[in-house]
């Protein structure tokens, strides 16, 4: 029908017969070829970037298969008060251990060399007083490491305190002939024995009670 005279039309017919008027896109008209054109969201449809086209909701949780971003890890802050005594006497130590590697250990006639200068497998002491300062310090800068460890806090605590006292222990002992000891040996010896004493003299005390039980 035509919109203007209510003539009776045809579907493909762009200007009334009767009137004159154009049919294309007027009310009641014929559509324009090629289907209707959509300029916008349909009449109560979702805005684009909502949750049906896949977008979040405003402080709502991500929509099913979006990224949803990990958790944020624990922040680092270094409180030594995080630390018993035990741990800071054991990081005290092996930080005067990994010192002591560098200083004198033997000497003649006025010449000195250190300790890992002369005997090369306390790299295995040093890597070993690393490991455990470093292992103290990360439990300073968090309440709960982020990570987890295979072994428990005590005995990775005697197995790296262990290590360097049993290869300053070596070293201390395989003293070239002619030589003398300098103080870096002897600090070296007392700083790897405190440290793994520390850790040593409860299990021994503990083993010592089971035994007497």
């Amino acid at each position: 029908m035509c919109p203007n005279c209510n003539s009776p039309v045809r579907s493909d017919q762009d200007f009334c017969t009767i009137c004159g008027a154009a049919l294309r896109g007027q009310p009641g008209g014929p559509a324009p070829a090629g289907g209707p054109t959509i300029t916008g969201p349909a009449a109560g449809g979702p805005a684009a970037g909502g949750p049906a086209a896949g977008g979040p909701t405003a402080g709502g949780p991500p929509g099913p298969g979006q990224f949803r971003p990990a958790g944020s890890a624990p922040t680092y802050r270094f409180d030594i008060a995080r630390l018993d005594t035990a741990d800071r006497v054991i990081g005290g130590a092996s930080i005067v251990v990994l010192i002591s590697l560098f200083l004198p250990w033997f000497g003649v006639l006025g010449f000195t060399v250190s300790g890992i200068g002369l005997h090369g497998y306390l790299a295995i002491s040093l890597i070993a007083a690393v490991a455990v300062i470093g292992y103290l310090v990360l439990r300073a800068g968090w309440e709960t490491l982020p990570f987890r460890l295979p072994v428990a806090h005590a005995p990775l605590l005697l197995i790296g305190t262990g290590v360097q006292l049993l290869f300053v222990l070596i070293a201390f002992a395989f003293r070239p002939s002619g030589t003398s000891w300098e103080f870096g040996a002897y600090l070296g010896l007392l700083a790897a024995l405190v440290a793994c004493g520390v850790v040593a003299a409860p299990a021994i005390s503990s083993m010592q009670a089971a035994r007497q039980r």
